[in-house]
């Protein structure tokens, strides 16, 4: 939707975007064009009412010196200034704002619930409420699994082989099997644990000087993560490398 209300504004007043050093995805960037999408209309306000709704919105970080500028800008303006446009981006907006609350609403939930549960994994130092909850979702019943290389392979972490006679030479690419939102929540987790933990950290300074690609680096990260998830998680022992 993001992506779609930036085309928008580009075909109706292209230069908004650049007078936003942030972007046209802020406050202040919306209640403007819900209320004033075309350049036109822009151009026409009085400089009072548009200082007023930029400082409001903004909360003081704009006013009557943004306020010219973007009125020079709207004269100036090579956008169409199209009427079905300006219906289209308000709407974008609305539905923007929509999904944004939902996000927040979902993002609680998933925290109530976690908490709720008192999971073992949030003992791991990195991992988090939204990422530990899409682990656990996707794992599911942790004795399905018999051992970690098993975990692994339902994750995807499995390295591809390749084979040439008596020769076994695995490639850094990751398996394309297994829950792809597994395997993208152990890397981010992967990444995280390797920020707030000392042996994942010094394991991932390892693996980047025997050569490895900070992805592939990552990938031997989530490997040793995947092990200790499967350990606390099959034993109900809090995370621990003493």
């Amino acid at each position: 939707m993001k992506i779609q209300l930036v085309s928008y504004v580009d075909i109706t007043f292209p230069e908004l975007q650049y007078f936003f050093k942030s972007g046209i995805h802020i406050n202040t960037s919306y209640e403007l064009l819900k209320k004033h999408s075309n350049p036109n209309d822009i151009a026409a306000l009085h400089l009072t009412y548009l200082g007023n709704l930029l400082k409001k919105a903004s909360h003081g970080r704009f006013g009557k010196e943004e306020a010219i500028a973007l009125k020079g800008l709207a004269k100036s303006s090579v956008g169409t200034g199209d009427a079905y446009l300006s219906i289209q981006i308000t709407q974008t907006i609305s539905q923007i704002e929509l999904l944004e609350k939902q996000i927040v609403e979902l993002d609680e939930s998933i925290k109530s619930i976690m908490i709720e549960m008192d999971s073992i994994i949030l003992t791991i130092p990195g991992i988090g409420f939204l990422n530990g909850a899409m682990i656990l979702g996707e794992i599911g019943d942790i004795t399905r699994f018999s051992n970690p290389s098993k975990l692994l392979a339902y994750a995807g972490l499995d390295p591809t082989v390749n084979q040439s006679g008596k020769f076994n030479a695995k490639n850094t690419r990751m398996s394309k099997r297994g829950s792809k939102l597994l395997r993208y929540a152990l890397i981010n987790a992967a990444w995280n644990v390797s920020l707030n933990n000392k042996t994942f950290n010094d394991y991932f300074v390892l693996k980047k000087s025997q050569g490895n690609n900070h992805y592939a680096a990552l990938g031997h990260v989530a490997h040793k993560l995947v092990r200790v998830i499967f350990k606390i998680l099959k034993d109900n022992v809090a995370f621990n490398l003493d």
